[in-house]
């Protein structure tokens, strides 16, 4: 989880694989399988990510681990939405908050506010896995989303950062305002950019997360560099 939280998931990936091979109870290794799905995920090797969360699921549906069944659900939605089954990923991350607020798991809510963020930038951007090509395939979701994409992202980066900032959740914290600082580059607010990415930049100093501070800092200096 430590090297996640730096953004260091080559490091992640190896350290989980480890994990759940020597967890000798299935209830643990668990733990070390979501978190090398999540690893996977933000690698992009999609394929391996989906195959590790699959398992997570089908353990959580039949023994009842729902926090870890919740989260996996999270990146399988994305997953289904980069594969072109975009409503139904898209109903499985609003299921799975859904089941945050009630059972009032505000870092989990926090992480699916940061997810959906995510979703969102990337339709706007057109960058990662869910790219113009796969959302053509989808009319319905392309004219019901793409036109609120940038507002939606906006929407959930802030609420994620509210959130974490509530309950002290820099990680995620951090992770909203650098994406939400992405975004702002993508769209030319140039300045709105910078107050993220100065705030990401901040956070993952305190934090020591070297994979996304460093993210943070070419970025921002990308910025100052078209002054």
């Amino acid at each position: 989880m430590g090297y996640c939280l730096r953004g260091d998931f080559h490091s992640a990936i190896e350290s989980a694989e480890i994990g759940t091979r020597l967890a000798v109870d299935p209830f643990y290794s668990q733990f070390s399988r979501l978190l090398l799905g999540a690893s996977y995920w933000f690698s992009n090797q999609l394929d391996k990510a989906e195959a590790t969360l699959e398992e997570v699921i089908t353990y959580s549906q039949k023994f009842g681990a729902g926090s870890i069944g919740i989260q996996a659900c999270f990146f399988m939605g994305v997953l289904l939405i980069s594969k072109g089954q975009m409503s139904q990923g898209l109903k499985l991350l609003e299921e799975g908050q859904r089941d945050c607020l009630e059972n009032q798991w505000r870092t989990l809510y926090a992480r699916s506010e940061y997810i959906l963020g995510k979703v969102y930038s990337q339709i706007v951007e057109g960058s990662g896995p869910i790219r113009l090509s796969t959302m053509a395939k989808n009319i319905g979701f392309l004219f019901k989303n793409v036109p609120f994409a940038t507002k939606k992202a906006e929407e959930h980066f802030n609420r994620a950062i509210e959130v974490a900032k509530e309950i002290g959740a820099k990680g995620t914290m951090g992770m909203a305002y650098l994406d939400l600082g992405l975004l702002f580059r993508t769209k030319g607010k140039t300045e709105q950019a910078k107050e993220c990415l100065s705030e990401a930049t901040q956070i993952f100093e305190q934090t020591e997360a070297e994979g996304f501070l460093k993210q943070a800092k070419e970025a921002l200096a990308s910025l100052e560099g078209e002054k």
